[in-house]
């Protein structure tokens, strides 16, 4: 039960620091579109660094989407089944989405690692933008994703209410 609550806390965390960067998001396009339309001089590196945000913000948020138990599914399909049916179907699920996580997490490793040692960059000469960010975030919110798919399978299994 602590354990959950640390980690409804810390998923919680993310889902404003997903909304503070959403609003830092418009307002880069906002002042690029301005600056782009009235002076002819766009914001350099706009482009790149929405492109990572929107990835970053996403991530940020999938946990917390877990928690609540809002990811995408067939409500229609699981509503028609049997409780005993639905229970399967509910459980299914989340070791689908354990073991997409998982896997996610185990791909993305290596990746970031390399990204780390070698001070990897994107973009052109006039803006470089550091893959890293991108990249442990993809890592690290998909262990978070995956350790709250673990922590609701365990109270699915055991009829433990948040």
């Amino acid at each position: 039960k602590k354990v959950d609550s640390i980690n409804d806390k810390i998923v919680q965390f993310f889902k404003y620091v997903a909304s503070f960067l959403l609003v830092i998001v418009g307002l880069l396009i906002l002042s690029d579109v301005v600056l782009r339309g009235a002076f002819n001089k766009p914001l350099i590196g706009v482009p790149e660094i929405i492109a990572n945000l929107v990835v970053i913000i996403a991530f940020f948020q999938f946990a917390y989407a877990v928690s609540i138990e809002s990811m995408l599914r067939s409500d229609f399909t699981i509503e028609k089944a049997g409780p005993r049916f639905k229970k399967f179907l509910d459980l299914l699920s989340c070791f689908l989405g354990l073991i997409f996580f998982v896997l996610l997490a185990t791909s993305s490793y290596s990746s970031m690692i390399k990204s780390f040692i070698s001070s990897e960059f994107e973009g052109h000469a006039s803006f470089r933008f550091p893959t890293l960010p991108l990249k442990a975030t993809i890592f690290l919110f998909s262990c978070l994703t995956a350790f709250t798919y673990l922590l609701l399978i365990i109270s699915k299994i055991f009829n433990l209410k948040k």
